[in-house]
Formats: C-alpha cells, structure tokens, sequence
C-alpha cells in the first residue's frame, strides 16, 4: 500500500511539474535602471523630444516571463512579456502602457489628450543593454485635433552606471 502511495505521489508531480515554477525561462536581460538614447528618430510630429538623442529614462522590472518598466515620461507603468522563438542572447520583449487624461505640450501648445499610448519592443544585447523601437502616441479630444501626435523612434537603452556591450556599435 505505502509503495502504490509513494507511485501515484511521483507520478502526480511528474505531471504537474510542468505546469509549476520549474519550466520559467532565466534571461540574460538585469533589472534595473536604464539610460534611453535615441539612436535614429523615425517620425517626431510635434517635436516631443527636447534633442534628436533625448529619451526618458526607464526602469526594467522582470518576473518569469512578464516584463514591466516604469518609464519616465508622465511615470507611465508599461507591462508586457518576453516573446517566444528568443535564444538566450537575443531575448526579444514588448511592453505597452497607457496614461489617461494627460496634460502635454504639443505644437508649442498645452493639450489634455484623451490618452497616451506608449509601445517599447527590446531585444538583449547583454545583460545591461537593450535595443529596439520606442513610440508614443498622443490621441486628443476631438476639440483639439491639432494635439495629435507621434514619436517614433530606434533607441539603445544601457543600464544607469553600466558601459554599452562590446558588441554595440
């Protein structure tokens, strides 16, 4: 009886196991804080950034799979995930975040935009560097059609106190 016992017990976490913490991906990517470089500006209809290199700054926030990032414009909360197909040196992740009724300045001009939709795809290039396509996206209230605008742009993103990867060009 104890041995039919001790059977289905190791058969039972034989299948479960899978389903558990077990099978979480480890990444190269270090949480932390990120210094945001643009590195080409690929559409800035309003004129968001302060200089062509300008970005807001970032901190990467990892848990298994999911991927969150405190970004500093307007402190917006961006959540997302590594994707699938990766190797352990080229980890690719998307994360989205919004902020609602948002008060921005756009064509020189003070704007209250509906929302603000933020899109950041990286890829590891080492452990304290990321790469890929940043956008911001401002959607005004109908009234103000003028405050609708776009910031798209290639970024290098290197952890605060880190050097870029000998890799980076």
């Amino acid at each position: 009886m104890a041995a039919i016992r001790l059977f289905r017990s190791l058969l039972l976490s034989a299948l479960f196991l899978p389903l558990g913490g077990g099978c979480t991906r480890a990444y190269l990517q270090n949480e932390g804080p990120y210094d945001f470089k643009a590195v080409e500006v690929l559409r800035d209809d309003c004129g968001l950034l302060a200089s062509p290199e300008a970005l807001w700054d970032g901190e990467l926030f990892i848990s298994g799979d999911v991927v969150r990032m405190r970004y500093g414009l307007m402190d917006a909360l961006l959540v997302g995930r590594f994707l699938d197909g990766g190797s352990e040196s080229d980890d690719a992740f998307s994360i989205d975040g919004t902020v609602t009724n948002a008060s921005v300045t756009a064509h020189g001009a003070e704007c209250i935009v509906d929302q603000v939709t933020l899109h950041v795809e990286g890829t590891t290039q080492c452990a304290t560097e990321f790469k890929g396509v940043l956008s911001v996206r401002y959607e005004p209230r109908a009234s103000q059609a003028a405050c609708a605008c776009q910031l798209w742009v290639q970024y290098q993103a290197v952890q605060q106190n880190a050097r870029p990867c000998a890799t980076s060009p």
